[in-house]
């Protein structure tokens, strides 16, 4: 009912296959969003290795129709975490040009 009250740092990733995620969710600090291209890999690790250490029949459905599923999770992106990981991806930047220079 209140999903991410409090959240600041982190993501997470919810199956919300009947779409009410949004209205659980308190959205004050947080966006929903796709799941990025660049944590799909991840997702799809962290899914096996609960399969793995549970059996979870829902793991196993939703590994089996990957594809599918994939686009029935949200994102859950704090926004000072989106700050941060800007903000460590600028540096980072700003360093190899620097060293390249």
């Amino acid at each position: 009912r209140n999903f991410a009250a409090g959240m600041s740092g982190g993501l997470a990733w919810v199956h919300d296959p009947d779409g009410k995620l949004a209205a659980r969710c308190n959205r004050d600090m947080v966006d929903l969003e796709a799941v990025s291209e660049g944590e799909v890999a991840t997702l799809k690790r962290l899914l096996a290795h609960h399969l793995q250490l549970t059996g979870s029949t829902v793991a196993r459905a939703i590994l089996d129709a990957f594809d599918v599923e994939l686009g029935r999770f949200v994102q859950v992106m704090p926004r000072d975490y989106r700050k941060v990981l800007a903000q460590r991806a600028e540096l980072e930047a700003r360093t190899r040009r620097q060293a390249a220079s």
